[in-house]
């Protein structure tokens, strides 16, 4: 009769068989346990289970290296170091070590970090960048320092304008007394202090558009020219870094920093002529600049294509042709992670119904329209004559597009476009409570510049974010900020008097009238 020896588990009953099994199983030994191999098998793990319980009890725990602990913090990511933080003294304390979120947090937005803002990269990290604090539990808005600086002589208004995490670049009309001796010009402003850097002046005509991606900043005006500029002094990498698209821009170095601004302003690049006006512009990545043209009447013309290395390959688009479905294309726009010649965004305008409908663009085919989906139509309920315009493309597939049309009354009202899905009977729209001037899509949220009026008459410009919901299918409005309490238009009609906004992650700027704001985080 078989017994257990003192302390062993019975075979088949206990943790010590089944170690034993799996050992004999490794070994390639077939058959049950049983008998007197169970009971030898069960005694020698019995054995070495005291032997290595005494060796466990005879170590010390040694202390991880600090630095090595750091790296692999690093490693495990944010998620994942939150939730053994609790393991134990140690963890915690590396947890929460300023290195380790001040890695996260460049890890995430690269240059464009406001850790100069934060005292603490974790609370920054929590704060999605500065752009949705919370504090006890409740989200709060963002706190932002807004600076006044006129730009133009009264009456002049900024056409358009871009902001990157070093500088605001705005551009302008001409001057409307033809006794001024000054052309239409573009203004450098430097981001952090609200300072002019620059300021160069580029033609007598109107200049309506420009962009700024890889160190270059590309101009369309009313003199059938594009017009390239690029900025001198600084390493290519950091110009790439310093002029890339919203949000994902870095913030590099300021130029007055340096020392020697001279170095860093921008020279006249090149120079290309057009059959028409040019109205709105891109510079995708394949350097290559998409414009919409029209004649002086303001009606489309069509769309061209010009490589900055090879000028003489030029492709025209003529608007109502088979290409781009019969529409006559207004403005175009690329989405958040970058202009591409395989995904621009277009709104389109039916030439009889005068609908207009958000359209894709693969320029990269020979029949370049690959989607063509209606939004306003009378058909639909919407007024005769409302535009899309602007026209924003999001994070892609999604485009937004402001419905526009003559009376600019009560609130605004923004359509949602999703170019993987058709076009229901009614698209997904939000209102804002008050007409939209401008707005731009950052970090999968919608920023814009509204105008409601304010007391005595005048105007009061406010920055809203329309952020969306759980659900993805509505939006949450809130007011991020007040711009101007009461402006005066100086008696131009809403739609005379443009405003141009633009968002990065350093903040906003807005362009209203002659002067220019600029909101840092």
């Amino acid at each position: 009769t078989w017994r257990p020896a003192a302390g062993v588990a019975a075979p088949g009953s206990g943790g010590a068989t089944r170690r034993v099994r799996r050992c004999m199983a490794a070994a390639g030994v077939a058959g049950s346990l049983g008998g007197a191999t169970a009971s030898a098998g069960a005694a020698c793990v019995g054995a070495l289970d005291s032997s290595s319980a005494a060796t466990l009890r005879s170590r010390r725990w040694i202390d991880m290296p600090q630095d090595l602990g750091v790296l692999i913090c690093e490693f495990v990511g944010p998620a994942t170091l939150v939730e053994v933080m609790a393991a134990n003294r140690r963890m915690r304390q590396l947890a929460m070590r300023e290195e380790v979120w001040q890695f996260f947090c460049s890890a995430t937005w690269g240059r464009s970090a406001n850790l100069p803002v934060y005292r603490s990269a974790r609370q920054l990290y929590a704060d999605c960048n500065g752009w949705f604090p919370t504090r006890g539990g409740r989200r709060r808005r963002p706190s932002f320092d807004v600076s006044h600086i006129t730009l133009h002589e009264s009456p002049c208004l900024t056409m358009d304008l871009r902001i990157t995490d070093e500088e605001v670049i705005a551009v302008s009309e001409a001057p409307r007394h033809r006794q001024s001796d000054r052309n239409a010009s573009v203004h450098v402003v430097d981001h952090s202090t609200g300072r002019l850097r620059e300021r160069f002046e580029v033609s007598s005509s109107t200049i309506n558009c420009c962009d700024v991606a890889f160190g270059l900043v590309c101009l369309g005006s009313d003199d059938c020219k594009v017009r390239v500029y690029r900025r001198s002094g600084a390493p290519e990498e950091e110009c790439a870094a310093a002029s890339a698209p919203s949000g994902a821009c870095g913030r590099g170095r300021s130029y007055l920093d340096a020392g020697d601004a001279e170095a860093f302003r921008y020279r006249a690049a090149c120079e290309y002529e057009y059959p028409s006006e040019v109205n709105d512009l891109r510079l995708a990545r394949e350097d290559v600049v998409i414009t919409v043209r029209t004649h002086r009447n303001r009606h489309p013309a069509g769309i061209d294509l010009i490589h900055l290395e090879r000028p003489d390959v030029r492709c025209s688009f003529p608007g109502g042709s088979a290409a781009t479905r019969g529409k006559y294309i207004h403005a175009l726009d690329g989405f958040e992670d970058g202009c591409s010649l395989s995904k621009v965004a277009c709104s389109g305008e039916h030439p009889t119904t005068s609908a207009f409908s958000a359209m894709l663009f693969d320029f990269r085919r020979p029949q370049p329209c690959v989607a063509d989906l209606p939004v306003t139509s009378v058909r639909r309920g919407h007024p005769v004559g409302t535009m899309l315009w602007p026209l924003r493309a999001g994070t892609s597939p999604k485009v937004y597009a402001n419905l526009l049309h003559e009376e600019r009354e009560g609130r605004g009202i923004i359509a949602t476009v999703d170019f993987r899905f058709p076009m229901p009977d009614r698209c997904v729209c939000f209102e804002l409570p008050a007409p939209v001037d401008d707005f731009r899509c950052f970090g999968g949220s919608i920023y814009a510049a509204c105008t409601r009026g304010g007391p005595r008459g005048g105007q009061r410009l406010a920055v809203y974010r329309c952020s969306p919901c759980r659900d993805y299918d509505s939006f949450a409005t809130e007011n991020l900020c007040t711009v101007v309490e009461a402006y005066d238009a100086g008696g131009r009609s809403p739609r005379e008097d443009l405003k141009v906004f633009s968002v990065c992650s350093r903040g906003f700027a807005v362009s209203y009238g002659e002067r220019l704001a600029i909101g840092s985080l």
